[in-house]
């Protein structure tokens, strides 16, 4: 950066919002100042933000017209990616074993036509109408969690030979003859490392082995049936699971993948104290040994991404999800990934009403969403939830093809990061205070961004400062002329989220 004369503009939040702007000559940028410069960059291709939109379950529970709300909120989130998941048994029928010991005679039959695939296609249209990336998969292997499964299908899990048949049709369809070109991934099943009781999991007989004959398989049948489509690598869910399977992955079968998937639900004190980051960035690191590919053809993502303080294991809810601090702790979760060279997360999950837990009593949804459409929801449970709007400010900044950079900051308790945009006309800051008092911090980018508006948009995150327009989705606290290139004064409550953007997100 020139050593010339810089604009140095103060923002103050301490009871209310107000503005203060000056210009003085410093005599270049200070070491106090957050500098984002090339030195720091992160990524010059971010694929970005997301979230779970699968195949609702019992569309007959949504309430009247839930579809226009849904599709209303995923207008203002702006997902760049989508992992969107299905089931064989809601799509297959007349399995037939011929009463042989070979699998290779068994035949079947595909029901397309139900409210499982209407619904599907009906995100997948959305995705394909507004570029969204589409990771799609199904949850599990097809027949009973128990020895006396009639379709033989659960102790060779995805290595049965009539699981590439399955995937390869299912993928044509979607493909070939309903023309999704926003699929690019295939989920190769969920979670295959947890094995979960047997009689009750469809992976209790899974091993890597299992795993990673099956993915050679499908990655055969896919490239036989001449279907381009990446198949994700792991999906796995944990740091345990995790490390058992994508070091293998990239030793044994990196040519079959072209994504290293991982689910992480992480608690709050590792995510307070970047415990978080130190794992998953060595995790990061010792693939990249075995696989040069990764951070240049080939990237790693959070294809689940949650908290797992305040989740009931009985009915797979999370307590918390309606507090202000899941989604300070959420943006915080996305920073750490960000720095630890994760390329796209994908968070967990937008509606309470696409999944249930069953049990002898009954059925109940999984609360882990940004709202609810279920018709039984109170009206509460209905309304969007502090997390959706901050994961909506980063899902708009933080856009694909986006320059991401780390800075100069190494303090504990304070994680930033800087995008400018592929086009370089606009750029923005994310800024995190974990500490427990206001922290007081200058930024600048070193890029330049050549901003037609000259204007700095500035948001706020946290319980007394989040701003909703009347439109019901946030809306900026206040807005200044000035250029992100210039040196920005920023103080910051404690434990908050600040973004910053050259536009209105």
């Amino acid at each position: 950066m020139k050593k010339n004369k810089k604009c140095l503009f103060i923002l103050t939040c301490i009871s209310s919002l107000s503005v203060i702007s000056s210009c003085t000559s410093n005599g270049g940028i200070g070491d106090d100042v957050i500098l984002f410069s090339k030195d720091n960059v992160i990524t010059t291709s971010f694929d970005g933000l997301g979230v779970e939109w699968g195949t609702y379950e019992d569309t007959n529970k949504l309430v009247n017209g839930a579809w226009d709300r849904i599709t209303t909120a995923v207008d203002r989130l702006n997902p760049h990616l989508v992992r969107c998941m299905s089931n064989f048994e809601w799509l297959v029928k007349n399995f037939d074993n011929k009463e042989t010991s070979d699998p290779n005679d068994d035949t079947w039959e595909y029901d397309f036509n139900n409210k499982y695939m209407n619904n599907a296609c009906d995100i997948l249209d959305y995705c394909e109408n507004h570029d969204i990336t589409v990771a799609f998969g199904v949850w599990n292997v097809i027949g009973n969690a128990d020895e006396s499964d009639d379709w033989g299908m659960i102790k060779n899990v995805t290595s049965d030979p009539r699981w590439p048949r399955l995937c390869a049709d299912l993928m044509h369809y979607l493909i070939n003859v309903k023309g999704y070109s926003c699929i690019k991934y295939f989920v190769n099943t969920n979670e295959p490392n947890y094995s979960g009781a047997h009689g009750a999991s469809k992976n209790a007989y899974n091993t890597y082995d299992i795993w990673e004959t099956g993915v050679k398989n499908v990655r055969k049948a896919f490239d036989d049936a001449k279907l381009d489509i990446d198949i994700i690598g792991g999906d796995t869910t944990g740091f345990t699971g995790s490390v058992e399977y994508l070091p293998k992955i990239a030793k044994n079968i990196p040519d079959c993948v072209n994504n290293y998937g991982i689910h992480m639900y992480i608690s709050n004190y590792d995510i307070d104290n970047a415990v978080y980051q130190n794992n998953l960035k060595l995790l990061y690191d010792g693939v990249k040994e075995l696989d040069s590919t990764l951070g240049n053809t080939k990237n790693m993502y959070i294809w689940e991404a949650g908290l797992l303080d305040g989740k009931n294991t009985t009915t797979d809810c999370n307590a918390y999800i309606g507090n202000f601090s899941y989604g300070i702790r959420m943006a915080d979760y996305t920073i750490q990934s960000i720095l630890s060279g994760i390329n796209g997360v994908v968070y967990w999950d937008l509606d309470d009403a696409m999944h249930f837990m069953y049990t002898e009593t009954g059925m109940s949804a999984k609360e882990w969403g940004m709202f609810s459409t279920l018709n039984d929801a109170t009206s509460f449970k209905q309304e969007y939830r502090p997390w959706y709007h901050s994961s909506t400010l980063l899902t708009n900044l933080l856009s694909t093809g986006a320059s991401l950079y780390s800075s100069n900051s190494k303090e504990d308790a304070f994680r930033t990061i800087a995008s400018i945009d592929k086009d370089g006309q606009n750029g923005g800051i994310v800024a995190i205070n974990r500490n427990k008092q206001p922290v007081t911090k200058k930024f600048v980018i070193d890029k330049k961004i050549n901003s037609e508006e000259n204007k700095i948009y500035v948001y706020f995150f946290n319980e007394t400062n989040l701003r909703i327009g009347d439109d019901g989705f946030v809306t900026y606290n206040t807005v200044i002329d000035g250029s992100l290139n210039d040196v920005l004064e920023v103080e910051i409550p404690a434990n908050s989220l600040v973004v910053v953007s050259t536009r209105r997100l």
